[in-house]
């Protein structure tokens, strides 16, 4: 009798084994849950997010030039912005334009992060504001080909050839100099110190618009 236990346990064993999906076969496109920012907000949603199958930057890691960083999209509807991230944790407003800050967790070097998103009115009708430029300082955010906040300038310049360097930016003790890609609209605060050139905030704007025609933020 307890032979025929034992042979029929086995055999249930057996089975439920072969139902199992081996662990090779598992995608590397599977969905992943991570913050929609790194915003220290509590009233940023989360959201599940799927791998980018190719080069598996998450969809809401990602930096699209002339775009998006992230769920952050130029020319969105500046409304439906505390619907998505919550309310700023720093609004600086006037004359119908307005410099919105959301503050993230220190980063691995220990340095806070934060998302800024400009906005202001879409047309001369003054009725709706829209998205005009985004910019984090935090390196969770990539572009597809892996450039991020502390990259050196020598990476960037091979992913972006185009950059050209513009003025030092003001209101800040180190040395920070603006590189815009104009016609990709992406735009690099690159710190100068110690012989070393180090991507500090990347910019996102508008394809074929210089960021300094719209907004050059103060460095914090």
């Amino acid at each position: 009798m307890k032979a025929r236990i034992c042979i029929s346990i086995a055999i249930l064993l057996l089975a439920c084994n072969s139902n199992k999906t081996p662990r090779e076969e598992i995608k590397s496109d599977t969905v992943a849950t991570l913050p929609v920012t790194d915003s220290g907000n509590n009233n940023v949603k989360n959201d599940s997010v799927t791998l980018n199958a190719e080069n598996n930057v998450e969809v809401n890691q990602l930096i699209v030039p002339g775009e998006s960083i992230g769920k952050a999209v130029l020319n969105m509807d500046a409304a439906g912005l505390e619907t998505e991230f919550g309310k700023p944790d720093m609004s600086d407003a006037a004359m119908g334009k307005a410099w919105l800050t959301w503050y993230g967790k220190k980063d691995e070097h220990n340095s806070k992060t934060e998302l800024n998103i400009y906005t202001t009115y879409k047309d001369t009708s003054m009725r709706e504001k829209a998205v005009q430029q985004i910019r984090t300082t935090s390196s969770f955010f990539s572009t597809e080909n892996r450039v991020h906040v502390y990259s050196s300038l020598n990476e960037i310049r091979k992913a972006f050839p185009a950059i050209q360097k513009l003025s030092k930016l003001p209101g800040d003790n180190r040395n920070i100099f603006m590189y815009d890609d104009v016609q990709s609209g992406i735009a690099f605060e690159i710190a100068d110190a110690n012989d070393q050139k180090i991507c500090t905030a990347i910019i996102v704007h508008i394809k074929g618009k210089k960021v300094a025609d719209v907004y050059i933020p103060t460095p914090s």
